[in-house]
């Protein structure tokens, strides 16, 4: 199967499930609802769930399509859990982004109180999407998994560490700290909770965690050089919000050459993590894409 196809496939698959599992935007409180459906079906990459199908199905050996329906309530929730992280990071007092995906921010749309309660709801739909797994003992890990992957030693702590670092002079460690929770602890789950899926060895599950962070971490770091050098197009966003928002960046700390050095070194250890994993092809299809965007 063509990667391109295997894209398409599952991110239709991913999307008809969604639209399944959100209220319409005439339900009350219809505004609310507006809000929570702009966010999701705003042209996201869906990333962190067309990850976990990879490697879900690289675990199980084939690819097959039909096989991936019992296991949309964790592929939803993840992008629900990312959408949400999103809404958030775009309010005034945390980044504060008027555009999103070259749409209008949901806060700019909708207005703040809206939007903060978008992410909320998405986060709590997140977690009642995946009480629908028919096995209970996977659907307990799985929210295990996710809410260690969101909690204060994952995706918000990262975020708090982040509001606190604004203005402030950092260190790169402190950088990398953000980076790793802000995006890497989400990528590492949609990793944790295919292998969960499968029930695969812990061995397994540590390496593919290890790939997903230094995936994760090579995707801001390309993200922090794009926001210097990049354009609206490649963004869907201005660039140089995180300079007008006095934030670190590797690039402003290293420098732009030493910053794609790091990347390309995580993306070449991410590559070895798996190489000698079969049926690797779609997983290493990622590591490729992100080094597309190097520019």
């Amino acid at each position: 199967m063509l990667v391109q196809e295997y894209f398409k496939t599952r991110k239709d698959l991913l999307e008809t499930a969604l639209d399944s599992y959100l209220p319409f935007s005439n339900e009350e409180p219809k505004d609310l609802h507006a809000a929570i459906r702009y966010s999701v079906f705003t042209e996201g990459k869906r990333l962190r769930p067309l990850l976990f199908f990879a490697a879900y199905e690289m675990l199980n050996g084939r690819k097959n399509i039909n096989r991936l329906e019992r296991l949309l309530p964790i592929a939803c929730a993840l992008e629900l859990i990312h959408t949400a992280s999103l809404i958030h990071d775009d309010l005034p007092s945390i980044d504060n982004s008027s555009e999103r995906r070259g749409k209008a921010s949901c806060h700019i749309k909708f207005g703040i109180p809206t939007a903060l309660l978008a992410g909320d709801a998405l986060i709590t739909k997140a977690f009642e999407v995946l009480t629908e797994l028919k096995s209970k003992d996977i659907a307990l890990k799985c929210i295990y998994i996710l809410t260690r992957a969101v909690s204060t030693r994952g995706m918000i702590g990262g975020q708090a560490v982040d509001i606190l670092s604004v203005k402030k002079k950092i260190n790169i460690n402190t950088l990398r700290y953000i980076h790793l929770k802000k995006t890497g602890a989400l990528l590492q789950a949609a990793m944790e909770l295919a292998c969960a899926a499968y029930e695969a060895e812990e061995n397994i599950t540590i390496t593919l965690g290890n790939f997903a962070l230094n995936l994760g971490l090579a995707y801001q770091i390309v993200d922090d050089i794009l926001d210097e050098v990049g354009s609206f197009e490649i963004l869907g966003k201005e660039p140089g919000e995180d300079s007008r928002n006095s934030k670190a960046t590797y690039s402003s700390l290293i420098g732009l050459e030493k910053a794609k050095k790091i990347a390309e070194k995580l993306l070449r250890d991410s590559y070895n993590l798996i190489k000698n994993m079969k049926n690797n092809d779609i997983l290493l299809e990622f590591v490729n894409m992100i080094k597309d965007r190097l520019p």
